[in-house]
């Protein structure tokens, strides 16, 4: 990947240094207040400083990010006529137009964005996300793509849209390695782990599957959670044997836990659904016809 993973480096220090600043002074003021809280704040910074284009571009980002596509705007275009080209105003252009639903213009604005700075990630993935509800699967691939390449940390929601952007349009080897790549790199983190399995088990990779849920097993605080997995994708896999064989064990191991674990609200609802799994397994074993009678000898 390479190694500039967002568009800061496209602002001026001071700039950067003044939004930090501002950013600090609005949480000094209302820690993690809401909209109308913001907006009435920056809206007085504004006021007393309509020549700072910083000022503006903040009140714009929360504008647009909040529905306001007219007032963010406006403020937008109050940017660019006080610091030409010193802000990645098409970037929160396309923002604004995306959370408004105008998802062609917003693909417009980002156009732009990408002809003057191809290096930023967020670009590309909101682009991406634009060309994805406008239908056009093969460019909202490319972007999702250049977006993860782009991003030298990727946390793991963008690991998630990206696989399931690649998965949904018959990607799915290629999301499985995107979900593998970010687990060996941000650890095993348990939203991965498990999307991880689901698209395994889509794929009917039922060896990695199996291999994944002992690995979560070993390293999780509590193992009944993933001995029931075990024999659940035992079970989607055919192995019903092995399967009934799964929920026995969990069932066995239950029944010795202390009387403090076993009594759980945990603990109680996983035995209900051991209990259920085994009763559903034994009727589909009653259920299958008979075995074929052998042949006999015609002189019998």
């Amino acid at each position: 990947m390479r190694a500039r993973s967002n568009c800061a480096g496209t602002v001026p220090r001071l700039l950067a240094l003044g939004g930090l600043l501002l950013l600090l002074q609005t949480r000094a003021v209302f820690g993690h207040g809401g909209y109308h809280e913001r907006i009435i704040y920056l809206s007085a910074a504004v006021e007393n400083n309509p020549s700072d284009p910083l000022l503006q571009f903040d009140l714009a980002s929360v504008h647009g990010d909040h529905g306001d596509l007219q007032l963010a705007l406006l403020h937008l275009e109050r940017v660019d006529a006080l610091a030409p080209g010193k802000f990645l105003t098409d970037l929160s252009r396309g923002q604004a137009f995306l959370v408004a639903g105008e998802f062609a213009k917003a693909k417009e604005a980002l156009d732009r964005q990408l002809l003057s700075h191809p290096e930023c990630a967020r670009a590309w993935l909101l682009r991406a996300r634009a060309e994805e509800k406008l239908g056009q699967e093969a460019a909202c691939l490319a972007d999702y793509r250049e977006a993860l390449k782009l991003t030298a940390s990727p946390d793991p929601d963008l690991l998630q849209e990206v696989a399931d952007a690649l998965a949904t349009r018959g990607c799915q080897k290629e999301a499985a390695q995107v979900l593998a790549a970010g687990i060996e790199k941000l650890g095993k983190i348990p939203s991965l782990v498990l999307r991880a399995l689901d698209l395994e088990i889509a794929m009917k990779d039922f060896e990695a599957a199996l291999r994944r849920v002992e690995d979560a097993r070993q390293n999780a605080p509590r193992p009944e959670p993933w001995m029931a997995r075990r024999a659940t994708v035992l079970a989607q896999a055919g192995r019903i044997e092995e399967s009934r064989a799964a929920w026995k064990a969990l069932a066995k191991h239950l029944d010795s836990l202390p009387d403090q674990e076993r009594t759980s609200f945990a603990m109680r609802k996983l035995a209900e659904e051991t209990s259920q799994a085994l009763a559903t397994l034994k009727s589909l074993a009653a259920a299958e016809p008979p075995p074929a009678p052998s042949p006999t000898s015609s002189g019998k």
